[in-house]
């Protein structure tokens, strides 16, 4: 019998109209999830969902409250539909709404922590300035090469391992651009700067680790239900205290999602399902499993009912 795993995408699967559905389907739900989130930031964030403008809601103080909030409360409906992971992880972000989901942080401690990282990460931006580039079609080794030789101009290495032939590099701009450089000459495939004004995943996020870390001591953590795929590691983690120090360690660390996808496969996860909008998680697997894994995503409630059809069961 295979396994499930809930994936939670992170900042940049946002867009304007987010939790529309699941408003008008449960508005008590929703109601709910977003006003912990409003009291949390300070800031509207239904409103910001629902509305935008755009331009707000890409902000990365918004973005991250906004899509950790809509991921938990599609969670919570997939739970009352009898839809329960085997195993749990997100991208960036997404993984702390993955430690919510496996037990081990309460939403509400959740939510802080996130509108915290936001705030820092926004900050960031004019405190610690940065790009972001994605590379594809150039293996890992080849581009660490690459990194180093661009080193001289700035501070740059890999960020997110998003596949075998996606990866994207962070650090100051002059090094992001010189490292774009020496990719194309090198025959990368495609060469595409992030819109993006800070080196996210880098050891320029180490003043916003620190900080997390800080804030991290007052939360009370416990043992997740479930295995967490971790970011910095690749592996799963099952104790608290990890958890805790999986979320610490990501801010400055790459993203090993090709790492992560392996490890919940060879826990059994034969089903991947992103709670939350976009489908960027679901395609970055197939592309590391194989076209014919099966991966779907959910951000209603009639996407979840579409799911459980889809996967041989009724909805009540």
């Amino acid at each position: 019998m295979g396994k499930l795993a809930f994936l939670f995408p992170g900042q940049g699967s946002q867009k304007v109209g987010m939790g529309s559905d699941l408003r008008d389907a449960r508005p008590e739900v929703f109601a709910r999830f977003f006003g912990e989130a409003a009291e949390a930031t300070g800031m509207p964030i239904a409103e910001y969902a629902l509305e935008g403008p755009e331009e707000t809601l890409t902000r990365t103080d918004v973005a991250q409250p906004a899509l950790f909030t809509l991921s938990l409360a599609v969670a919570e409906l997939a739970g009352e539909l009898g839809i329960e992971p085997d195993c749990v992880a997100g991208h960036s972000l997404g993984e702390y709404t993955a430690a919510v989901a496996s037990g081990a942080l309460s939403f509400e401690d959740g939510i802080r922590l996130v509108a915290l990282r936001g705030r820092l990460m926004n900050a960031a931006q004019t405190e610690r300035p940065g790009t972001m580039a994605a590379i594809i079609g150039l293996p890992l080794d080849r581009l660490e090469e690459l990194c180093g030789q661009a080193a001289e101009a700035g501070l740059v290495a890999p960020a997110n391992l998003n596949t075998p032939a996606q990866i994207v590099v962070s650090g100051e701009v002059a090094g992001v651009e010189r490292l774009m450089e020496l990719a194309q000459e090198a025959g990368a495939g495609k060469v595409v700067r992030l819109q993006v004004g800070a080196a996210f995943h880098s050891d320029l996020m180490k003043p916003a680790q620190a900080k997390m870390a800080e804030a991290m001591e007052d939360v009370q953590w416990s043992d997740p239900r479930v295995p967490m795929a971790s970011n910095a590691s690749g592996g799963l983690v099952t104790a608290g205290d990890q958890v805790r120090s999986a979320l610490i360690a990501q801010i400055a660390s790459p993203v090993r999602w090709v790492e992560c996808a392996h490890s919940l496969a060879d826990a059994g996860c034969d089903t991947f399902l992103e709670l939350g909008p976009g489908r960027v998680l679901g395609g970055l697997v197939r592309q590391t499993l194989g076209r014919e894994t099966d991966a779907s995503a959910a951000d209603s409630p009639q996407q979840l009912e579409a799911y459980l059809e889809a996967h041989g069961a009724t909805v009540d």
